[in-house]
């Protein structure tokens, strides 16, 4: 699927399922690519060519991610130590990542319920 995009004007999503787990992964791989692309702005370096993926294991039921693990390919008007700079500067930044390493709290609001009586 190929969506609007804040940054790069449009990038194409793909995943192998859409369960609630997968969009787990896609938060990971989303995140990362919106922190590369505002770094790169703010360096002025273009960027030609970024796609980055995640993917991961579930075990349980219910399904419990077990870890993911995400993947970079970068092209860019910049050397490759620039490059490699951007991506962990950015890796860094990643508020995703972030929280899901230091874990956070999940905890339900209101909830509302219709019933067909």
């Amino acid at each position: 699927m190929i969506l609007k995009h804040h940054h790069a004007g449009r990038a194409q999503v793909q995943a192998e399922l859409l369960t609630g787990a997968h969009l787990l992964h896609l938060a990971v791989a989303g995140c990362l690519f919106n922190d590369i692309l505002r770094a790169a702005g703010r360096r002025d370096i273009t960027v030609r060519e970024l796609e980055v993926s995640a993917a991961g294991r579930f075990e349980g039921e219910p399904a419990v991610s077990i870890g993911v693990t995400y993947s970079v390919r970068l092209a860019a008007d910049a050397s490759e130590d620039d490059l490699y700079r951007l991506v962990s500067e950015s890796e860094a930044e990643s508020s995703i990542g972030h929280t899901l390493r230091r874990g956070t709290k999940v905890v339900a609001g209101e909830i509302e319920i219709r019933g067909s009586r």
